[in-house]
């Protein structure tokens, strides 16, 4: 059996990006699960910062040490949330291969306005595995390259979790408000003669406000919340991901946080969770209120639901249920 070293650079940050819990708590998982075979390699600090300032006036960045030694029976992953973090390390995976070393990428986010640059990028490293979260990026480049694979995104369980609160919100939405549904929401409260709080809905009420920067209390917000708003960026930002209807984080935490789903379903919704896993609306919204009232008359079939759904998120998209699709991977390929 291979072993799975992680090269991260989640320790070298200087200012941490949105996605530094992400894939804080996939690392984290890899390492427990795959105690024995999955090891870990950081960055180091004082090289990133100085290949930061060394880029801005053209000097070849360095590679850190652990790069020159060649790993007999070991794959090296490297977690790219989007294209940028993958270009800024392009040199330590490179000197990796050229040490002898098998690569493997895992593709957080890739939307199709990006596929040129991805695919240069990629032609050029030749890794041994190219690994896409998103499904719709699999069956694009599966065509370009033969060593390419679909693993999909979790949720970061040590953060996120089932909380057991009380659901004392009736509704979250979370960044860029969806206004259609977000003046269904408004008028609905109206109607059952409930103000527009954060007690009763809460959403970003300033253009650049964070609603909730920090992590536990996210954590909190969404339990005691029953229902929250998920809408694939595709109907938000179209230009940002050309056509990738994507299942990204979001969907996974709100199921392990037991809190209802509803707003628009990504392409895989279905082919990953059981049918009836989220609640969608006719395209106008004229069923926003009957659907509403069917759950909140009915907290057993809510909670049959959720129940279901976590269950489901538990017993199969675990990033542990992650690691084993990639350890298959990597380990058939030495079979072939």
């Amino acid at each position: 059996m291979k072993k799975l070293i992680i090269v991260s650079e989640q320790k070298s940050f200087v200012k941490r990006p949105l996605s530094h819990d992400a894939i804080l708590g996939q690392e984290r998982a890899f390492l427990e699960h795959g105690k024995g075979y999955v090891e870990i390699r950081y960055i180091s600090f004082l090289i990133k910062g100085f290949n930061r300032l060394s880029s801005k006036v053209g000097m070849k960045p360095l590679c850190d040490p652990f790069t020159l030694k060649k790993d007999q029976n070991v794959v090296y992953l490297y977690i790219a949330m989007h294209i940028n973090y993958l270009k800024s390390n392009l040199h330590n995976l490179k000197r990796l291969q050229k040490s002898g070393n098998k690569i493997a990428i895992y593709v957080w986010d890739c939307w199709s306005p990006e596929y040129e640059e991805w695919k240069k990028i990629l032609e050029d490293l030749k890794p041994d595995f190219v690994m896409f979260s998103f499904k719709q990026n699999w069956l694009y480049f599966r065509e370009i390259f033969q060593n390419c694979y679909w693993v999909a995104q979790s949720a970061n369980t040590y953060y996120f979790k089932n909380l057991d609160m009380a659901k004392t919100r009736m509704f979250i939405q979370m960044g860029r408000v969806n206004k259609p549904i977000h003046e269904k929401i408004l008028a609905y409260l109206n109607k059952k003669g409930l103000e527009d709080s954060d007690e009763n809905y809460v959403y970003r009420r300033k253009k650049k406000e964070a609603l909730f920067p920090e992590l536990d209390v996210l954590v909190k917000e969404i339990n005691r919340s029953k229902y929250i708003v998920c809408i694939p960026k595709i109907y938000e930002n179209p230009k940002r991901t050309g056509d990738v209807c994507a299942m990204t984080g979001r969907y996974y935490e709100s199921i392990v946080c037991k809190t209802l789903i509803i707003g628009k379903k990504p392409l895989i919704f279905d082919e990953l969770f059981p049918e009836g896993g989220m609640i969608e609306f006719n395209e106008d919204l004229s069923d926003f209120d009957e659907k509403i009232d069917e759950l909140e008359n009915n907290d057993e079939k809510y909670r049959t639901i959720v129940d279901r759904n976590y269950d489901w998120f538990m017993s199969h998209h675990t990033w542990a249920h992650r690691l084993d699709r990639i350890m298959e991977i990597i380990n058939e390929d030495e079979r072939r």
